[in-house]
This record gives C-alpha cells, structure tokens and sequence, in this order.
C-alpha cells in the first residue's frame, strides 16, 4: 500500500508539473503559435505523407506483394546490398579513418579533404564516373584495355556504394578516434604489450561505438540510394527503383505505396538501432589526473602501407570527380576525345534546371535553418508539453528514406485543399522536411552548451520568449544556423531519391536530370551538369567558409 502511495503521489506530481509548465506556455501568445506551427507543419508535412503511404494499401495490396516474385526479389536484393555495402564501405571507411586520423601517415591533411569530396556530390556522380571508367566504353577497359565488360548488376552496385559511402563510416569513426584518449594506449605500452595487442584491445574496442554508428548510417543510405540502382544495377532491381516503377511507369498508386512501407520497416529497424546505440554510449578513457603520454601508432613499415593504401583511395578519388570533368569537354566520350563545349553550352548555359535547383535549394535552406533553430530553441530551453515527441519527429526525417517520403508526398498532395503537385512550393518542402534532422541535431548540441541563465536574464527583465530568442538566443546560435544553412543546400542541390516524383516540366531539377541524361546515354550533357552542380556546391561552401570562417561545420552526423 505504501509503494502504491508512493507511486501514485510521484505521478500526481509529474502532473502538476506539466500543468504548470502548460499554464507559462499559455501565458506567452507567441510561444504558444511558435509551438503549435511547428508541431502543425510535423504533423502535415511529415507525419500525414509517412501515415498516407502506411494506409493507402488494402489486404489484396499486401497479397499481391507476396504473391509476385520480382517484388519478393527486390526485397532481398535490397537487404543483401545493405549488408554487403555496409561491411565493405564500413571497413575501407574505418582503415581511411585509422590511417589519416589515428596513425596520422604522410599526407594526411590532404587525404582528410579528398576523403570529403564524395560528400559533396551527389552518391550517383560515382556511379556515372564507374561507367566512363569500367562500362563497355570505359576509359580504362575499352579505350587502354581493349575490354568491353558488363558492369551492370550487382557487383558493379557493390562496387559503386562502398566507394560512395564510404566517406560516411570514415566520419563517423574518425570523430571517436580523435576523442579516443592516449592514457589507456600508454599505460598498456608501458606494461609491455606490442602494438597488435594494443590495437587489439584498446583502440579497437574504443572505436566499436563509432564502427557501430558508422555501420549503421551507412546501412540507412544504402536503402535509401536511388540514383546508384537507377544507373549501374540493370536488372538487379532494388525496393527504391521497383517503387519509382510502379508508380511513374506502371501509375499503381497502391503497390508503389506497400513497397515504400516494406522499405521503410529496415530503415526505421536502422535508425532506432543507431539512436539507441548514441544515447547509451559512454566511453570514458580520461579519469583522475590525465597521464601525458603519446601514441604508439602502427609499425613505421605498416604506416606507410597505410600511407599508400590512402594515396590508392585518394586518386581514385580524384579520378572519379576526374573523368567527370573530361567527359564533359569531349565530344564523344569513348570514340572522338576531341575538345568541345557543346554539352556544357546544351545541359547547363541552354537549360534552367541548374537555376531551378540553386534557387529551390536555397529557399529550403534558409527555412530549414530559421525552423531548426526555433524548434531546438522550443525543445531544449522552454518546458512545452510533449517535449520528448517533437524531438523525436525532428530527427525522424534521417531514417526515412528519400523514396518513401517522396511517394508520400505524391499520393497527399496530388488533390484536394493541399494539392501542390507541379509546384516548386512542394519540392522545397519536402527538401526542408527531409534534411531537418542535422540541422535540429546541431542547434540541439549548441544550445546544450549555453548556460540557461542567459535566457533567463533576458526574461526577467522583461523580454518575451521570441524576443529573447531573436535578440539573444540566434546570435550565439549562429553557427548552428550558419551550419543547418550550408548543409541543407548541398543535400537539396544532391537531392534525387524524392524530387524524381515532385518535379514537372516547369520545375525540373539539375539532379534528376543527369539521371535521365545518363539512363538515355548523354554522357556528356550528364557529365556538365554533374560538373555544374559539384562546381555550385564548391562555390557556396567557398562563400560560406570566407564569410564565416570555422563556424561552419559540415557533416557532423
């Protein structure tokens, strides 16, 4: 009885609190509109698409899905490339992360850039340059080797993901590498162990959080790849394309809609795994007084095996952006390397997709920056009700997949008092709901780092919620915005997966285009506008880098 008591008055306190904290909401007018938009802008632009694709199919919808063999295939095709993938992109990830950040080879801050290069570009750019490379008129095995290979299938997918994603697993694990203490690797040094067993048993083990979190992003984007399956697959067909199938070519609303839920079940699999993984990890290799040693490193013979390995993947690297870049300044890639202008002049001075994406890219940018820091300033400082939910729909939008959300936006805004199809207003919002979550994630880190006494000051002398936000709270949110701002826009300007749905003959899309240029065999005019979008993207974090400096950080993920 007394337990029961105990329980019962913690409960009517938990109550009370959250009444009073609702009663201060309710006293601020514009609070109270800040919350109730955001949480109506989630609800309509995230949660009405995602609940959409999951009711839309009926039982004999289901049926059919189980009852045709290429859905059932394309499942499994799906599944086996995100465990292939994974392993294969995780691993060259953790060596290039071990190699540049750990043992510190010759030539590491020149490896850590070009390692970021593929994040810059759209993922397909790498599938397009294996085929100008290893197709059946590749540079390297027609032209040099006299080879016509089939690069298509499976294997050349394989090949293709792990070098697209790879960067993704060398981020990740090279963060927990630079926090990863010397005092455990020097006091094991000094009780004698070699430097296998000190990798063994602790480096390894101190990097197992940031493998794991690496693996599992990776996993995420290789279900969500569209543009990659599109161009190198063939009849390998994955859940991403089957879905874009039924939907554009066969118009079967219904099966479009059970194949994007089946896609949706691992990629929420992954990203509940991975948010769990991030919460309950600690790691702790500092405790007392820190021992200032330093660390041992490989062998000198294996640091430089790991400098060369760094160079292969670096030039390699270089040779994909590359034969990009000569493809599009020749006349027939493969056949006649005679210098021209011709495809630039007809994909990008002639055509307005490139001034399409620029402009929708930044409209998405500037509101997804402005409504991520709003919302991590309503989450993280003021005691709103259902705190805990908003945080979790600010970080959904990274476990699903670009396809799904693009379906969903197709079936619930195609009619009705929300249609927006053939708009340019439904593709900038479905880039600003589909790339929130870094955005969210860094003003949320940032302003767990600010006292809330700033905000409390600015209160008490009589400052309301918003103007204390727009006057104190923004300024010292600056890079975070600066941050939510750049990164959005190279993501929209990359943006496939989901436009390839939402785009018209109006509002056509540079991304989308180099897949069509590319699936129809426009090497050239693909190549210039993949050109042209890397060179945008390069501009703008140019720009960005020279005005703001160090206060712009990218892909901390």
């Amino acid at each position: 009885m007394e337990l029961s008591a105990g329980k019962a008055q913690r409960h009517t306190g938990r109550h009370n609190r959250t009444l009073t904290h609702a009663g201060k909401v309710m006293r601020e007018p514009a609070l109270v509109f800040v919350v109730g938009g955001s949480v109506a802008l989630l609800v309509v632009f995230l949660f009405l698409p995602l609940g959409k694709v999951l009711a839309m199919p009926g039982a004999g919808d289901w049926l059919s899905y189980f009852e045709t063999p290429r859905f059932v295939r394309a499942t499994l095709n799906s599944l086996f490339m995100a465990a292939i993938s994974t392993a294969s992109a995780t691993l060259l990830g953790f060596a290039f992360a071990y190699a540049v950040t750990y043992a510190e080879v010759p030539g590491s801050r020149i490896f850590r850039i070009i390692g970021l290069l593929p994040l810059m570009s759209p993922p397909f750019v790498t599938g397009l340059a294996f085929i100008l490379l290893f197709g059946r008129r590749g540079l390297i095995t027609w032209t040099l080797l006299g080879l016509r290979p089939d690069i298509y299938g499976w294997k050349g997918l394989w090949a293709v993901q792990t070098f697209a994603f790879f960067p993704t697993a060398y981020l990740s694990i090279s963060s927990v590498l630079k926090a990863a203490g010397s005092n455990l690797e020097f006091a094991a040094v000094n009780l004698g162990a070699r430097r296998w067993r000190v990798f063994r048993d602790v480096v390894l083990p101190l990097a197992t959080p940031g493998i794991a979190g690496a693996a599992l992003l990776v996993a995420s984007q290789v279900l969500a790849d569209f543009g990659n399956p599109m161009l190198i697959a063939g009849d390998f067909t994955v859940l991403a394309t089957e879905s874009y199938l039924e939907l554009i070519t066969n118009w079967s609303p219904a099966r479009a809609a059970v194949l994007s839920a089946v896609l949706l079940v691992p990629a929420l699999v992954v990203f509940l795994v991975q948010r769990s993984i991030v919460e309950r990890r600690s790691f702790v290799t500092v405790t007392g007084k820190p021992i200032q040693g330093t660390r041992t490193g490989p062998a000198p013979w294996l640091k430089w095996g790991l400098a060369v390995f760094c160079l292969a993947i670096a030039l390699f690297v270089l040779a994909i952006y590359g034969v990009i870049l000569v493809c599009a300044f020749v006349k027939t890639w493969g056949a006649d390397f005679t210098p021209t202008a011709y495809h630039f002049v007809m994909a990008v001075i002639h055509g307005r997709e490139l001034g399409n994406s620029l402009m929708l890219s930044a409209a998405a940018a500037a509101f997804s920056a402005l409504f991520t820091v709003v919302l991590a300033y309503v989450v993280q400082f003021k005691q709103v009700p259902g705190k805990a939910v908003l945080d979790f729909a600010a970080v959904l939008p990274s476990a699903v997949p670009g396809t799904v959300l693009g379906i969903g936006y197709v079936l619930t805004f195609n009619s009705g008092p929300l249609a927006m199809t053939g708009t340019a207003f439904i593709i900038i919002t479905f880039m600003v709901f589909h790339y929130m979550a870094v955005g969210y994630r860094t003003a949320s880190g940032m302003l767990k780092q600010i006292d809330r006494g700033i905000e409390e000051a600015s209160t008490n002398l009589g400052a309301h919620s918003l103007r204390s936000f727009w006057s104190v709270m923004l300024p010292l949110m600056r890079p975070a915005f600066t941050t939510g701002l750049v990164y959005t826009f190279i993501r929209s300007m990359n943006s496939v997966s989901g436009p390839i749905f939402l785009i018209s003959p109006t509002w056509t899309l540079a991304s989308v285009s180099i897949i069509n240029l590319a699936d129809h065999g426009y090497w050239g005019q693909a190549s210039s506008l993949g050109v042209a979008v890397v060179g945008s993207i390069f501009v703008v974090l140019g720009v960005a880098r020279f005005v703001l400096g160090e206060k712009v950080r990218l892909f901390e993920i």
